[in-house]
């Protein structure tokens, strides 16, 4: 693509401007107004404390520029592309943000993500992106701050397809489609439950010791002698108390055996089996969010 070199001073016009391209120039406080670009190229431009004010920059490249501190008010940047810029502590007020991708940027997240689009399926395609750039600059909590909106916005998403309000949907789901979202939907909800998308890991631990206190509770009212003995000395017990119940449940969710009681009964085996299965599976969560931690 031919590209015309301008300067800076050149856009202050109020004039449409096409395939233009300023490179290796620098001008703090510069203030633009009404200016309109398309399919343009801004290439190691230092534009500092620069401002931004009801402008279109539309499918144009940001390659090592230098934005920090700047000021973009009601500025459309649908298509545009940011590689290699600094935009620390960049302020976005009413901005169109559509189709933006950013490669390796300093962003100030809280702003961009306070210009997200209205319609869901754009949300998360913006959502992955920066999701992608914070990984690339080794920016790990907002990468996980991000995964989570991601697929809160998923959820969402789905739950549009299986209401059905709009017209859009309406032409394009039908009974089997909407039964697969809401499918998809009941599975991502869990996964935000147990565990908060592998991000939370306290989250996990909180269900744990809910499933053993439950399971202790059910091993409390539901075994006696008639279901529960022990090995102690051949002994058999009575009734086991409270405490009692709530230790046969730890050690049986952990998966470390039955410990001094075993089961003899239909109802106590059901019991032991579901929860040391439950065991089995956090366990499985558990060294998934750890080696995904490790990973990172």
């Amino acid at each position: 693509m031919n590209l015309d070199i301008i300067s800076i001073d050149e856009l202050n016009l109020e004039v449409e401007r096409e395939k233009i391209c300023i490179k290796y120039e620098e001008k703090d406080n510069l203030d633009l107004q009404k200016v309109r670009i398309f399919k343009s190229t801004f290439s190691n431009v230092g534009l500092k404390k620069a401002q931004f004010n009801s402008c279109s920059i539309n499918n144009s490249l940001f390659e090592n520029c230098y934005l920090r501190y700047a000021i973009f008010n009601n500025v459309d940047l649908t298509g545009s592309t940011f590689i290699n810029c600094d935009l620390s502590n960049v302020k976005l007020n009413s901005c169109n943000i559509r189709y933006v991708e950013f490669r390796n940027c300093q962003i100030n997240l809280k702003e961009v993500l306070g210009c997200l689009p209205q319609e869901t399926n754009l949300k998360i395609q913006l959502l992955k992106e920066l999701r992608l750039n914070q990984i690339s600059i080794g920016d790990n909590k907002g990468a996980d701050d991000l995964l989570i909106k991601i697929l809160d916005a998923e959820k969402a998403l789905l739950m549009e397809r299986v209401k059905c309000e709009t017209s859009y949907h309406q032409e394009r789901e039908d009974f089997v489609s909407r039964v697969k979202a809401y499918f998809n939907y009941i599975l991502l909800s869990l996964n935000d439950l147990i565990w908060g998308y592998g991000v939370k890991l306290s989250r996990l631990f909180r269900i744990a010791l809910t499933i053993i206190f439950i399971f202790a509770i059910l091993i409390y009212l539901c075994t006696d002698a008639e279901y529960i003995s022990t090995t102690i000395a051949g002994n058999v017990l009575e009734d086991l108390s409270f405490w009692d119940s709530l230790y046969v449940s730890y050690t049986n969710f952990i998966t470390i055996g039955y410990g001094n009681y075993i089961p003899n009964s239909t109802v106590t085996k059901i019991i032991f089996v579901t929860e040391n299965t439950l065991g089995y599976i956090f366990l499985g969560f558990l060294v998934s969010g750890v080696y995904r931690r490790i990973a990172k």
